[in-house]
């Protein structure tokens, strides 16, 4: 009885082997059937894809940086003495003038010690004038042998002590008065009040920061350059600045300063560029693009930017050769963009290249243009 069920399980296993062998075998036959039948098709027919002539024209390279506007001039006011601020009329966003007075330190305890320094010296004076009279008699009386040298000698000391001490006083009198002056905060320059640091009551000890005050009326964005776009600006060139905030505004400014030496190690330099704003739209602190115009690229060599294809790092284009059949070619390339680039070295005027449809195609394939679809640069 076993050895009967070993056999039909035999028989079995057998029969299902073939059955999977016969299968496979068949699936096999119609892929590679399939794959013949493609590979004869693709032959006669082609990769449909778009084609180009290379051509020449003439390019301006723009180059594009981000900066955050800055205030044509920014600074933190301070009082010059130590104080409480009794008054401070100005708030954020305040309009100031050269001059004006924007704060006012409480002038009490420097006014009595003005005062006080005042009738010291007045004090003085009167010793000053007491020691001149005496030095006067002394010498009045010395002509007449009536006192001796040495009394006459003591009289001047005195009355020179006392020209010391009127001269003192005087200098400590200035000294105060200034400053009483100086409780005045005022503002050196025109411009706005970005930030008010302190309210008035508090104690401000010199040199604190009570305000900030720009000068808005131009705005300055600066960009940062490589070794080799530095030859493709220069001092009065005007430039694009787009400002995202103000729904990609365009303005105009003017290159007004590139630093005379390159940052290291990086070795890079920075332009400025100045923006009038005039309206007082433009704020500090937006962030901005700048477009810098290059020097034209006179009838170069290009092809459409669509037409490149990445090898690893290389930049490259498939060219068509006379048996329709596609090459792929390393490209020296100069500036890319604006849709175009530009070739130095890897392609000649009138050569055929791939403009579209090159993800179908490897070294060597075959190609098809198709009706109607014949480019041009």
């Amino acid at each position: 009885m076993n050895a009967k069920k070993k056999k039909v399980l035999f028989i079995t296993g057998f029969v299902v082997l073939a059955f999977l062998g016969i299968i496979s075998y068949r699936i096999y036959d119609n892929v590679s059937a399939n794959k013949e039948r493609a590979i004869k098709g693709s032959q006669g027919r082609g990769a449909a894809v778009e084609t180009g002539v290379v051509t020449r024209r003439d390019i301006t390279p723009t180059l594009t940086f981000s900066a955050n506007l800055e205030p044509l001039w920014n600074a933190d006011i301070s009082p010059k003495v130590d104080g409480r601020v009794d008054k401070l009329y100005v708030d954020e966003g305040d309009t100031v003038t050269a001059g004006m007075i924007i704060g006012v330190l409480d002038t009490n305890e420097l006014a009595a010690q003005v005062m006080q320094a005042e009738g010291n010296l007045l004090s003085n004076q009167a010793s000053l004038e007491q020691a001149e009279l005496d030095l006067s008699r002394a010498q009045a009386l010395a002509n007449q042998g009536a006192v001796s040298a040495q009394s006459l000698d003591t009289a001047r000391t005195k009355r020179d002590l006392a020209i010391g001490q009127v001269r003192s006083a005087e200098g400590n009198v200035v000294l105060l008065q200034a400053r009483l002056d100086n409780a005045n905060i005022i503002a050196p320059r025109s411009g706005i009040v970005l930030k008010r640091y302190i309210q008035a009551g508090s104690y401000a000890k010199a040199g604190a920061q009570i305000v900030s005050i720009a000068d808005v009326s131009s705005l300055l964005g600066k960009a940062t350059l490589g070794e080799s776009e530095l030859s493709e600006i220069a001092v009065g060139l005007q430039v694009k600045i787009i400002v995202n905030a103000l729904q990609d505004k365009e303005y105009i400014g003017t290159i007004t300063r590139i630093s005379p030496a390159a940052t290291l190690p990086a070795r890079t330099f920075t332009a400025e560029i100045t923006i009038p704003n005039t309206s007082g739209i433009l704020k500090p602190g937006l962030f901005s693009k700048i477009v810098i115009p290059g020097t034209v690229h006179k009838n170069a060599l290009v092809v459409p930017e669509s037409a490149l294809v990445m090898r690893e790092d290389q930049k490259t284009v498939y060219v068509v050769t006379n048996e329709n059949k596609v090459q792929q070619r390393v490209l020296k390339l100069g500036y890319v963009g604006e849709g175009w680039a530009e070739v130095l070295a890897g392609l000649n005027d009138g050569e055929r290249i791939v403009i579209a449809g090159q993800n179908k195609l490897k070294d060597g394939s075959t190609i098809t243009a198709p009706s109607g679809k014949e480019g041009g640069n």
